[in-house]
């Protein structure tokens, strides 16, 4: 996996993202998660809309960080322990997964992590274990959407999707990334539910523990497509 600190444009369609399609939590929630100095007003308009190039610059400008530093330290957490996570997601899941094509941004303004099409962003967390689910978690992302192309289970794409197929999504990642194998690397964590998911959760686990990770997504996918209409 490449590894290069976060570019102003990519920051800047991160958090638009996140203000206006996903957050739903007051200013204080947000900055636990978010490390930039955002005013509580300016908080509520960029939930309305995108945030330009201008503010994002100035935004920036008001916050020191040792970017490059933060790149070597989270670089070289994520590569002691790559194959051996990645070659327990492919047992699991047989999606190929493969970090060798992906770039990872290193985000030191924010906690938290994105995914895109061969891209992933992820937070500067101290905690070395911290690191290695949430980067575990984005990539697992990325090729997930790509075995629902192949199956041609959705026509969607990431970003675009359906609620159903994002609560899926992201109930597919946390099932994965809580089976007792991935688990080892990342012991001391919580890992919490979002609670937007836990009724699909509920709904899919046991298609999780009873079939393969494709007939998994065929079920599971039409168990929630089904429950919309």
């Amino acid at each position: 996996m490449q590894f290069k600190i976060i570019t102003n444009e990519v920051l800047k369609e991160c958090l638009s993202n996140f203000l206006m399609n996903n957050y739903r939590k007051s200013y204080l929630d947000f900055k636990k998660f978010v490390k930039l100095n955002i005013s509580e007003e300016k908080f509520e308009e960029f939930k309305k809309r995108k945030i330009t190039d201008k503010e994002i610059i100035e935004i920036i400008s008001k916050t020191r960080v040792d970017s490059y530093g933060e790149v070597e330290r989270i670089k070289s957490i994520w590569n002691k322990k790559e194959e051996e996570i990645v070659k327990i997601m492919n047992e699991i899941t047989r999606t190929g997964i493969d970090a060798r094509g992906i770039t990872c941004y290193v985000d030191p303004y924010q906690n938290g992590g994105y995914y895109g099409k061969d891209n992933i962003t992820v937070g500067t967390y101290k905690n070395p274990e911290d690191v290695l689910f949430v980067i575990a978690h984005e990539l697992f992302h990325v090729f997930y959407w790509r075995k629902l192309a192949e199956m041609k289970l959705t026509e969607s794409v990431m970003g675009k999707e359906k609620l159903f197929e994002w609560e899926l999504a992201e109930v597919t990642v946390h099932l994965l990334t809580t089976e007792s194998k991935m688990r080892n690397f990342w012991q001391n964590i919580e890992i919490e539910v979002y609670p937007e998911i836990e009724k699909a959760l509920k709904k899919v686990n046991i298609i999780w523990k009873e079939n393969s990770f494709e007939n998994y997504l065929k079920k599971a996918y039409k168990l929630l497509e089904n429950g919309t209409k």
